[in-house]
C-alpha cells in the first residue's frame, strides 16, 4: 500500500513540472501573433492627448470670463508656456530657484551679523559721546533690511515648493527636481 501510494505521488510529481522557459517563450510569441492590438504609442501620440485633455465646463466659463484680460504676449508666464517642459527646463528651473533661495539666505545671514556688530557696538562703544544717537538709526535700518532680506528668503524657499508642487501636477519623474 505504501509503495503504491509513493509511486502514484510520483507520477503526479512528474505531471505538474514546471513550463520550461523555451515553451513559455513560444506561446509569448503565438499570443502576440494572434492579437488584434496595432497600437504603436509614440512621445508624440501621448504628447498630444495629454496637452489637448477635454475641458471642465467649469474651466470653460473661467475661459470666458478671462478673455478681457489677456495677458501681453510679452509676460512672463506666456514665455514659460510656449517652452517645452522636459527634463532640462525643470532641472534649470529647480537649479535657479534653489539658487535664488540660497543666494537670499546668505544675504539674510549677513544683515544678521551686521547687526548683531553693530549691538555690539551700541554696548561696547564708548569712545564717542554719544553712541546711542549714532547707532540706533543705523540699527533701525539694518532691522528694516533684515525683515525685507526675510520676506525675500520666504519667497524664494515658496518659489521652489511651488515648482515642487508643479513639477509633481505635470506627472515628470520626482528625480528631476534634483
Amino acid at each position: 500500500m505504501k509503495t503504491a501510494l509513493l509511486i502514484l505521488a510520483l507520477n503526479s510529481m512528474l505531471a505538474a513540472q514546471p513550463q520550461s522557459l523555451a515553451d513559455a517563450a513560444r506561446q509569448e510569441r503565438n499570443r502576440q501573433k494572434t492579437s488584434n492590438s496595432n497600437n504603436t504609442f509614440t512621445n508624440e501620440t501621448l504628447g498630444a492627448a495629454v496637452a489637448d485633455p477635454t475641458p471642465d465646463p467649469a474651466e470653460k466659463t473661467d475661459k470666458a470670463g478671462d478673455k478681457d484680460k489677456e495677458k501681453p504676449a510679452n509676460s512672463k508666464e506666456g514665455t514659460a508656456e510656449s517652452k517645452p517642459r522636459d527634463e532640462a527646463w525643470w532641472r534649470e528651473a529647480f537649479q535657479q530657484a534653489r539658487s535664488e533661495a540660497k543666494r537670499a539666505d546668505d544675504r539674510s545671514k549677513v544683515i544678521q551679523l551686521e547687526l548683531n556688530q553693530l549691538n555690539m557696538d551700541l554696548l561696547t562703544k564708548r569712545d564717542t559721546f554719544n553712541p546711542e544717537a549714532e547707532l540706533v538709526p543705523k540699527i533701525n535700518a539694518k532691522r528694516t533690511e533684515l525683515d525685507k532680506a526675510e520676506k525675500d528668503v520666504a519667497q524664494a524657499n515658496d518659489k521652489v515648493t511651488q515648482l515642487e508642487d508643479e513639477l509633481r501636477r505635470s506627472g515628470a519623474p520626482a528625480g528631476w527636481a534634483r
